[in-house]
């Protein structure tokens, strides 16, 4: 069984290139003749990037989305109103009224689109707070299970619910699995449930320790340093190929990641392919 997963929407692009830049996250996945979509971007890139790329985004049946930010889900609109409709596998919570605190500046970072928007554009919804099938041989984790107390939370980051703004628990947050004969393979959109939580929840659900392949956003570039010594630290816990990093993840986190893991640590912008053979 073959595997591709070409990064369309990301922070950074190659020097030179056609492509462009944004704040926030999207890759094509493809497995032997099935494809989804997972995450979106905000809107800037995604069907430009693919065009550039000569990626075909018309005939994808399913689009995973990791959490409700505008960042991951923006692009929706634009993917959904060039296909013929597709599934949108996500969590309840992604419709919920999400914000982010800055000093005493509150803006509005939630998914731009209402669900009945969603479904007149052709997407149907399959809300779960389960795992579910995305294809033969890839799930959602569901939700994630905060195993490691100190990820998975962002004072920052903020829902409205009713008129109360209270810190998020982002508890919508979740990652792609995918079982090939060289190892899990997992992407992640922001893992605002946290990197070692998510390793640990997917241990849980498949029996299986060995990742050939995590590759997304991270969030480890909002964490203090104390946090991202923690996560280092239990990174050394599980078998990890190949580490790919993109969007949230940051310079500092991702120099540091790189003194760990060395040449098993990837940046991952626009473009980037990432190919696991039969």
């Amino acid at each position: 069984m073959s595997l591709r997963i070409t990064i369309l929407c990301e922070n950074t692009v190659p020097q030179g290139g056609r492509t462009i830049g944004e704040h926030g996250f999207s890759a094509k996945v493809e497995r032997d003749g099935d494809s989804l979509l997972f995450d979106t971007g905000r809107g800037m890139g995604l069907l430009g990037n693919a065009r550039t790329l000569g990626v075909d985004l018309s005939s994808v049946p399913t689009v995973v989305l990791s959490h409700g930010h505008y960042d991951h889900t923006g692009g929706l609109k634009d993917f959904l109103l060039q296909t013929s409709g597709a599934e949108i596998l996500c969590h309840p919570h992604v419709f919920e009224a999400k914000y982010a605190k800055d000093g005493n500046n509150l803006r509005y970072i939630g998914i731009p689109f209402a669900a009945e928007a969603i479904r007149g554009w052709g997407g149907s919804l399959r809300l779960s707070t389960d795992p579910l099938e995305a294809g033969p041989g890839m799930w959602t984790t569901g939700e994630v299970a905060r195993r490691e107390l100190s990820e998975g939370r962002d004072s920052r980051l903020l829902v409205k619910r009713g008129e109360v703004l209270e810190e998020d628990p982002l508890l919508d947050d979740l990652s792609l699995v995918i079982d090939t004969s060289a190892g899990l393979v997992v992407v992640l959109g922001c893992a605002h449930a946290g990197v070692i939580n998510t390793l640990y929840h997917i241990q849980q659900l498949t029996g299986k320790s060995t990742f050939h392949w995590v590759v997304g956003g991270t969030h480890l570039g909002f964490y203090q340093p104390e946090t991202l010594e923690t996560v280092v630290g239990h990174l050394r816990n599980f078998s990890i190929e190949h580490l790919g990093v993109s969007h949230c993840t940051g310079l500092r986190a991702g120099a540091r990641l790189a003194q760990e893991m060395g040449p098993a640590l990837h940046f991952c912008n626009v473009g980037s392919v990432i190919e696991v053979g039969p």
